[in-house]
């Protein structure tokens, strides 16, 4: 009854620390917001960003941060004497970022939308991106009316989603069917360039920087008169008043000194600087390569810690007392029962809420870790499980001592009996290291992502794949070797 009671108090701790996102005022039921003092000169201030959004935010060749954003928020760091700290989030998650405090702002194509400004304070609007509608080069479509009966498709979550559905005189019921959806524009423009597709809604902002880098000769558009102009703000806390004076005093120096007028060229120009697809493996390997660092460190750190403090766990629950027996129950109940994506998401945004804050690192190490070390220990605990109950009791009879006879006979035999089972948690963990993007770390697939957001092209992706390919073969190679050099038995 009482690991009962022990569980349930931990699954609503976490339930709170995702869902209730912060502490709330017992005299007027709202929300606590986290105010942070104004910066000063010198002080670091760390702007978060999907660094896949091309061209307000992405990373070039060299896997510098770049883009209209960069460059706007850099030159306000210059005016201030602030340090910028560009950190890349997961966009899903940008209000929790910024609301534990992970980041100071948002600055990054960020519309202001009435639901928006319920959860954070904006400044004043910088950029404005009219609505487009792009479709193949030599296309009927010249006019909105034209898409009456034609397939069309935008990015899921989008706000050029919504407005699709309030095109004027119904022509939202009278398309070829639901606009088909994607996470990406990636696919929307592939299943354009395939004819899956008449035409693509977009925002100006981006829609003509992938057509620069896809080949401008390619397509055609014309502006969705009925899309009204998006406009773009900087996100803040919603105590940060000051910092928003701050920003929007920054903002109108720029436009009076002439600055933003020159990075508006440089980035929306004749002459804008957009990535080129020539020469794409020798652009994108570098940047591809330290994602895989990344996954390789985590996948090594994860296994060195977790394979020990797992097999720790299964003996503990097999000989350890009954409470202690109740309470690895509890924990292997809840690591096994619960996402893993979930739990990094509780030690990374829901620790900061009870006073822990750690680090992306950090965080991502201590949940794989947890995690993994229950799934090892239910693989260890059926391997000690299966050893003939005899064995124990002819090492007590014989006098062996039950720690020498429990390393000398036992454990080989647990070896040999998990680990296959362990094998296949190993594979799975090469696989796993992906989830860390969800708390912003730069490994192989998010860097994979980036890269197909600025060359508007899927073949990072492929590369992708064959790094996994290769490093889960030469884990399955180094598991079969370990698997016939011990011959325990």
């Amino acid at each position: 009854m009482k690991s009962l009671k022990w569980l349930v108090s931990l699954c609503c701790f976490i339930s709170f620390c995702i869902v209730g996102g912060g502490s709330v005022d017992a005299q007027t039921g709202d929300q606590a917001v986290l105010e942070k003092p104004v910066p000063k000169e010198g002080d670091t201030v760390r702007v978060g960003l999907d660094d896949t959004f091309a061209p307000m935010g992405f990373r070039n060749d060299k896997g510098e941060v770049v883009g209209f954003d960069i460059d706007l928020a850099k030159a306000i760091g210059d005016l201030y004497g602030w340090k910028m700290e560009f950190q890349p989030i997961d966009w899903a998650m940008k209000e929790t970022e910024l609301n534990t405090g992970n980041i100071d702002m948002i600055w990054n194509g960020l519309g202001i939308t009435p639901d928006r400004e319920k959860q954070m304070l904006f400044s004043k609007t910088y950029y404005e991106s009219p609505g487009i509608i792009i479709t193949k080069k030599g296309s009927p479509i010249q006019k909105l009316e034209d898409l009456e009966g034609k397939k069309v498709s935008t990015q899921s979550g989008s706000t050029t989603a919504k407005y699709i559905q309030a095109w004027p005189n119904g022509l939202y019921q009278k398309l070829n069917g639901q606009p088909v959806l994607y996470s990406s524009y990636n696919e929307v423009f592939s299943d354009l360039d395939s004819g899956r597709v008449d035409a693509v809604a977009t925002d100006s902002c981006y829609g003509r920087y992938v057509m620069q880098v896809r080949g401008a000769d390619k397509y055609a558009f014309f502006v969705d008169d009925s899309h009204p102009a998006e406009p773009f703000g900087v996100g803040m806390r919603l105590g940060d008043q000051a910092l928003k004076e701050k920003i929007d005093q920054g903002i109108s120096q720029l436009k009076e000194n002439g600055k933003y007028d020159q990075i508006v060229e440089k980035w929306f120009g004749q002459n804008r600087e957009v990535a080129k697809q020539e020469n794409l493996l020798q652009k994108i390997l570098p940047s591809l390569g330290k994602g895989f660092e990344l996954t390789v460190g985590l996948f090594v750190i994860v296994l060195v810690m977790s394979l020990p403090l797992g097999f720790l766990i299964a003996i503990a629950r097999v000989f350890g007392a009954s409470w202690i027996r109740g309470l690895i129950e509890g924990y292997v109940f809840i690591m096994r029962g619960s996402p893993l994506m979930l739990q990094l998401m509780v030690f990374f945004f829901g620790l900061p809420y009870i006073g822990i804050t750690l680090d992306r690192m950090p965080a991502a190490i201590l949940a794989f870790v947890i995690n993994y070390a229950a799934y090892f220990a239910e693989i260890f605990r059926g391997g000690i499980m299966a050893v003939p109950g005899g064995q124990y009791e002819s090492i007590k009879v014989l006098g062996i001592g039950k720690y020498r006879g429990f390393r000398r006979i036992i454990f080989p035999q647990v070896m040999n009996i998990t680990l296959p089972s362990v094998g296949n948690e190993v594979i799975a963990l090469v696989k796993d290291t992906s989830l860390v993007y969800v708390i912003g770390l730069g490994e192989l697939l998010r860097a994979g992502s980036i890269s197909a957001n600025t060359y508007a092209t899927i073949v990072p992706y492929l590369v992708c794949g064959v790094f996994y390919l290769v490093f889960t073969a030469v884990v399955t190679v180094g598991l079969k070797r370990l698997e016939n050099q011990i011959h325990w038995g």
